[in-house]
């Protein structure tokens, strides 16, 4: 168990979250990803609408299947069988929280900060992605990282940590469809438990 909520915490590192800036230049869409993540596949379905503004991530982790979104600066991670859902501190490396890199909008403030270059081109899920090498705070550490970029949407991203290798990779992206508002929204009557942390050490 201390494992999978391991992966699961790691996994809101790449995943997406909302936002209230345009991050996109596509209104909406839906991004279906693999996810590398110590030694472990996870299918991701990521949903956006308002050029990013708005974002879902549906995870299956061994069999257990998980929405997260972000609201009010957490991480709330919803499982819509069981009728819970469980928050934890907002993150980001690609995904959400304070690391959140606009691509669309790259300032030289942001290039400076996080070191960015442009490392030529990349065809991913048979679009023509440019590729980013950069510098990203992860736990309290400046890791490396690549990212490839489609309209400022990440379909390839790598980076090393201590917990080893992450990675994700898009296998098919459908853009500009309708996108259930609901997808974004914890449903009404389920209780929101706090993650206990102390299990990581606060190492986050």
């Amino acid at each position: 168990m201390k494992r999978l909520a391991i992966i699961a915490v790691l996994a809101a590192f790449c995943v997406g979250a909302q936002a209230q800036e345009k991050l996109y230049e596509v209104k909406s869409g839906k991004i279906t990803m693999e996810m590398d993540m110590m030694g472990q596949t996870m299918v991701q379905e990521i949903y956006f609408d308002d050029y990013g503004a708005k974002q879902a991530t549906v995870m299956n982790m061994q069999g257990q299947k998980t929405r997260q979104i972000t609201q009010d600066g957490s991480n709330i991670m919803i499982d819509d069988a069981a009728k819970t859902a469980t928050k934890m501190p907002a993150m980001g490396m690609m995904g959400g929280g304070e690391q959140r890199i606009n691509f669309s909008n790259l300032d030289e403030k942001t290039i400076k900060k996080n070191k960015i270059q442009e490392a030529g081109e990349e065809t991913v899920a048979g679009k023509t992605c440019k590729v980013y090498k950069y510098k990203v705070m992860m736990m309290g550490q400046a890791v490396s990282a690549t990212a490839c970029v489609y309209k400022g949407i990440v379909l390839k991203s790598s980076t090393s940590t201590d917990f080893g290798e992450m990675g994700q990779k898009a296998t098919k992206i459908e853009e500009n469809i309708t996108v259930d508002p609901s997808m974004f929204t914890i449903p009404e009557g389920v209780k929101v438990q706090e993650m206990d942390m102390s299990m990581f050490g606060g190492g986050f």
